[in-house]
């Protein structure tokens, strides 16, 4: 145990911040009672890590129930009852509001920023609403398919067209195999007339007439009857890649990762929104405020000073006969103003740094890391010297 002097020894907060805004804009409300107010710290992070832009409705396919004819069909119920609920949950510029004006040190003018955010959830619960409905879900599996296995899909529609077009090439070569390219299909027409005439001599007359029509259409080289397949087929392979993006684009994954595109640009106007007010990130005093209500600030220019009072830094010189170590316990007994007959003080901290002067002046650089909450409130106030003769430090390792 050794004891020592304070030579020039002050109170220093551990924690020091003059806060700003990420944004510029006009100062709406800094209370004028601001200056020396002890403030709690606000789990901003996890305020931003709790806005959720979602609606109270579920998936499309979450609406639909497969039949055991491979058929899917939506639940009118569950659709009801999700347009009925599809009403945002706690993320609109109302609640912001409510949760941080009560505990916020000032706030910026964003009235502007409000209406955008009121304006972007509105479309963000009717876009999922509309995307939802009995009808939308309907005319959607009924156009595109549920999925590219759908016996009903787009898919499967060109397969069976691309199948038809292959048989009818099939059967066109195989007929000018056996015909020849004169006569392809040439069905015959018998037509029979049959008139009487009477007049003192009776007269049957009879005539048929067998017409035999050449099917021109089908009077093509074979050449060309390929190259219309291949053209076709080239056509198809074109609707079916359409086709295949479409049904892909209309999955469950690829619709929630619209939505979640859609939710995390209201999340940007949200943040946004929520940078408007300035909250404390640790306990402690404001000990300065730069600036009043209508002042314009821009990005980064501070506002208020916030320090942290509750643990301090005694910061200074000491002069000690002995040798003194990081992590030594320190005991500071003082009269505070060096008052005559005040009670004293006592204050206990850790050595945190040191730094040794020349041996003959027997001083050091310390830093001393206190607790200076006690039983009716702080300690020590900031910035405070500490009287050379006022003063006992006993240092323990």
């Amino acid at each position: 145990m050794v004891s020592a002097k304070a030579i020039d020894l002050s109170v220093r907060p551990t924690q020091s911040a003059d806060l700003c805004y990420p944004l510029s804009g006009i100062i709406e409300y800094l209370p004028e009672d601001l200056l020396g107010r002890t403030v709690q710290s606000f789990g901003l992070r996890e305020f931003q890590d709790e806005l959720r832009p979602e609606v109270s409705l579920p998936s499309p396919y979450d609406l639909l129930a497969v039949l055991g004819t491979g058929q899917a069909t939506p639940k009118p119920s569950a659709v009801a009852s999700a347009i009925a609920m599809s009403q945002p949950i706690g993320d609109g510029a109302d609640q912001i509001d409510t949760s941080l004006s009560r505990i916020a040190l000032s706030r910026l003018r964003a009235a502007d920023i409000a209406a955008g955010l009121t304006q972007a959830l509105s479309w963000y619960a009717l876009k999922n609403g509309a995307d939802l409905t009995d009808e939308a879900v309907k005319k959607r599996t009924e156009l595109i398919g549920r999925n590219a296995n759908d016996p009903n899909s787009l898919l499967k529609l060109l397969d069976r067209l691309s199948e038809v077009l292959s048989k009818r090439h099939d059967r066109i070569a195989t007929l000018y195999q056996e015909l020849g390219p004169g006569e392809v299909l040439a069905p015959e027409s018998i037509s029979t007339s049959k008139s009487t005439t009477t007049g003192g001599q009776s007269f049957n007359t009879t005539a048929e007439i067998t017409t035999r029509y050449i099917g021109h259409e089908y009077q093509i080289p074979p050449a060309d009857n390929r190259a219309r397949y291949l053209r076709s087929e080239i056509a198809l392979r074109q609707e079916r890649l359409a086709a295949y993006r479409l049904v892909s684009l209309n999955t469950h994954e690829n619709v929630l990762f619209q939505r979640a595109m859609t939710a995390s640009e209201v999340r940007k106007i949200q943040l946004a929104y929520v940078d408007t007010f300035l909250m404390a990130p640790f306990d402690g005093v404001i000990t300065a405020v730069f600036h009043n209500v209508g002042d314009f600030v821009a990005v980064g220019q501070p506002v208020v000073r916030l320090e942290n009072d509750r643990t301090v830094f005694l910061v200074g010189t000491i002069k000690c006969r002995g040798l003194v170590r990081i992590g030594y316990n320190a005991e500071l007994t003082t009269q505070l103003f060096g008052e005559p007959g005040a009670p004293p003080v006592v204050i206990n901290g850790v050595v945190s740094a040191i730094r040794g002067h020349d041996p003959a002046d027997e001083q050091w650089n310390v830093i001393i890391r206190c607790d200076n909450q006690g039983p009716t409130g702080r300690l020590l106030p900031l910035n405070y010297h500490f009287d050379f003769d006022a003063t006992e430090i006993t240092l323990t390792p």
